[in-house]
C-alpha cells in the first residue's frame, strides 16, 4: 500500500502517474484505469480524477468523451506545429540572451547536458525531461523578454509527451539528445547570432525528420 499525505493527495498521485507514465509503466496510447489506480493507492477515485485533470493540463494525458482518458500521444501536425514555434520562439530568445548570459548560466547549461547524460545512462526518463526544460528554460529566461518566455513556458507542458513520442518512435535520437544539446551550447559560446540562429532551427528540424522517420519504419 502507498502512503500518502493527505493534505497533497492528488499532487501526490500526479507525481506517482506522470513518473509511470515517463519510465513506461503507461505507454503512450494506454487507456487510463481509474479504479485500478484507486485500488493501487488504497484511495477514492476523487484524488484519481483531479490527478488527471493535473497530466490532462501538462498534455501527457487526454480524456475523450465516452471512451475515457488516455496517455497522449503526438498526432503529426502536433509535432509540426510544437517543433516550428519552439525553433521559432528559442532562435531569437537565444539571440536577444547573448548580453545577459553569464559564464555561470553556460555553465549551468553545461550542468544541465551532465545531468542529462547521466539520467540517460540510468534511464530515467523524467528526469531527462525534467533537464531539457530547465536546459531550454535557462536560455529562453535569459532573453529577459517576458511575453516571449510566458509563451515558451506555455509549451512546456508538453515537452513531456513530445519527449516520449520521440524515446518510443525513434529510439536512437534519445541517444544523440546530449550531443544535439552541446551544439546549441557551443553555439551560444560563439556569440554569432548566425550560427545560433541555424542551430536552434536545425535542432528542431532534424527531430522532426526523425521523428518522420520512425514513423515510416513502424508503417
Amino acid at each position: 500500500m502507498i502512503i500518502l499525505d493527505q493534505r497533497t493527495l492528488s499532487d501526490d498521485v500526479s507525481k506517482i502517474i506522470r513518473k509511470m507514465i515517463l519510465n513506461g509503466e503507461l505507454k503512450a496510447g494506454d487507456w487510463i484505469n481509474q479504479v485500478q489506480l484507486a485500488e493501487k493507492f488504497n484511495i477514492s477515485r476523487g484524488p484519481i480524477r483531479e490527478a488527471l485533470k493535473i497530466l490532462q493540463n501538462e498534455g501527457l494525458i487526454k480524456h475523450e468523451t465516452n471512451k475515457g482518458t488516455f496517455v497522449a500521444t503526438l498526432s503529426d501536425q502536433d509535432a509540426f506545429e510544437i517543433y516550428t514555434l519552439r525553433a521559432l520562439i528559442e532562435g531569437e530568445a537565444a539571440q536577444l540572451a547573448l548580453p545577459h548570459l553569464t559564464s555561470q548560466d553556460l555553465s549551468e547549461l553545461e550542468n544541465y547536458i551532465e545531468e542529462f547524460t547521466e539520467a540517460m545512462q540510468n534511464h530515467d526518463i523524467e528526469r531527462q525531461v525534467q533537464c531539457d526544460i530547465l536546459f531550454h528554460g535557462k536560455i529562453v529566461t535569459a532573453s529577459k523578454h517576458n511575453r516571449l518566455i510566458n509563451i515558451h513556458k506555455n509549451l512546456d507542458t508538453q515537452v513531456g509527451v513530445m519527449y516520449l513520442t520521440i524515446a518510443n518512435q525513434v529510439p536512437m535520437r534519445v541517444e544523440q539528445v546530449v550531443y544535439n544539446h552541446r551544439i546549441l551550447l557551443d553555439a551560444l559560446r560563439t556569440g554569432d547570432k548566425k550560427k545560433i540562429k541555424k542551430a536552434f532551427s536545425d535542432h528542431y528540424t532534424v527531430a522532426l525528420k526523425d521523428l518522420s522517420k520512425g514513423v515510416s519504419r513502424k508503417d
